[in-house]
């Protein structure tokens, strides 16, 4: 049973990377980049660190990216507030426009795959996800007293 969700996680992983990249090869950016944008999307802003930290990429690499994406105009470096030897990233118009219709694009996939599934199947389904999710929840956080 394991080895089959595994097949099917890593099978359907690989098909939303591909919705990803498809909607990608439309601009001149790489799947790091996009990955890049992802995570700026996921937050309001970042330090570039944090960013390298959350890509886990050599800060250089990372470095060149942002200065790219700078240029092309998807994400904006502005003046730290409270530290002025940093300064924040955060993603503009066209950029929440793209990873957005990337993650629509993704989630229409997982709905399509999922059209043949009852009522039930959908919560017993939610129902599983939610333990799972749980399960994840307390490894990292431990458990609570």
């Amino acid at each position: 049973m394991y080895r089959q969700l595994e097949k099917l996680i890593t099978h359907t992983s690989n098909e939303l990377n591909l919705v990803s990249r498809h909607l990608s090869q439309r601009t001149e950016l790489s799947p790091d980049h996009i990955d890049l944008l992802s995570i700026l999307f996921d937050y309001s802003k970042l330090s570039q660190y944090d960013l390298t930290m959350k890509l886990n990429k050599e800060q250089s690499i990372v470095s060149r990216w942002i200065k790219k994406l700078c240029k092309l105009g998807y994400i904006m470096s502005i003046q730290n507030k409270t530290d002025l030897r940093c300064k924040d990233l955060i993603i503009t118009e066209k950029s929440k426009l793209l990873i957005q219709q990337i993650n629509d694009s993704r989630v229409a996939l997982i709905e399509a795959r999922c059209q043949s599934l009852s009522q039930e199947d959908i919560l017993l389904f939610q129902m599983l996800l939610l333990k799972l999710s749980s399960l994840e929840q307390y490894k990292q956080n431990g458990p609570r007293l």
